[in-house]
């Protein structure tokens, strides 16, 4: 039996950041019950085609399962929602939707009395970016170091410095942060880059131990600088 909150999902938010790895750990859930590869297809309001969506959407696959996104639920045309809702039970049976809107606008009228949003949300598992439902992860530091993601990277080590109360706490996050980084950076296959790397780690090394440098503070300054190039 198909439930609806395990197939639909919506993320709301300003935090385009946070909406982002909200996405990603929701793309990794799915993956890991998924038997088969995924096709993820993203929608635009202003770009979205009923036909291609239509083709798109209602073609079976035998050895992918879609992951449909819909960027900007707020702005959707009224013939795509009507589609979405008139066909819905196929739709999910061989699709997983994830719905985005860049603010939190449930509460106006207008968004509550309109019948598609009312019928998505009471069938959607919600979340907002930036409060409980998102945790960071080592994962999400290390993919977005990989990346060379300054901005993601950033955000992600906040996130695990906010989860941390006391200082030994902190400074064991820090320490195990620093390790991840060593790790990933010796693994480079270019060589300039490795020492290069290596050497501002180093200096990031001293600034925390000599200088009384926060590791937060320490570790995104080296963000800053060996993000500027590809890990």
């Amino acid at each position: 039996m198909v439930t609806t909150k395990d197939r639909i999902f919506f993320i709301s938010g300003s935090d385009f950041t946070g909406r982002q790895l909200i996405a990603e750990n929701i793309k990794k859930k799915i993956l890991q019950g998924s038997s088969g590869a995924l096709n993820i297809l993203n929608f635009y309001p202003k770009e979205i085609n009923i036909k291609d969506l239509q083709e798109k959407v209602l073609l079976s696959s035998f050895d992918k399962k879609k992951i449909l996104i819909f960027k900007d639920i707020y702005g959707l045309p009224k013939e795509i929602k009507d589609f979405l809702c008139n066909n819905f039970d196929k739709i999910i049976s061989n699709n997983y939707l994830i719905f985005e809107a860049e603010t939190d606008t449930l509460r106006s009228k207008k968004i509550s009395a309109d019948k598609f949003f009312s019928f998505i949300l009471a069938r959607a598992a919600c979340f907002k970016a930036g409060s409980s439902p998102y945790k960071a992860s080592f994962d999400d530091f290390k993919k977005s170091v990989r990346q060379a993601n300054a901005p993601q990277a950033i955000y992600v080590l906040d996130k695990l410095f906010e989860e941390k109360s006391s200082d030994n706490e902190k400074k064991t996050l820090g320490l195990q942060l620093f390790g991840v980084l060593v790790s990933e950076v010796s693994y480079l296959k270019n060589d300039i880059l490795r020492r290069k790397y290596l050497n501002y780690l180093w200096e990031t090394d001293r600034a925390i131990k000599e200088r009384g440098f926060d590791p937060r503070f320490a570790i995104e300054l080296f963000l800053s600088r060996a993000c500027s190039a590809i890990l």
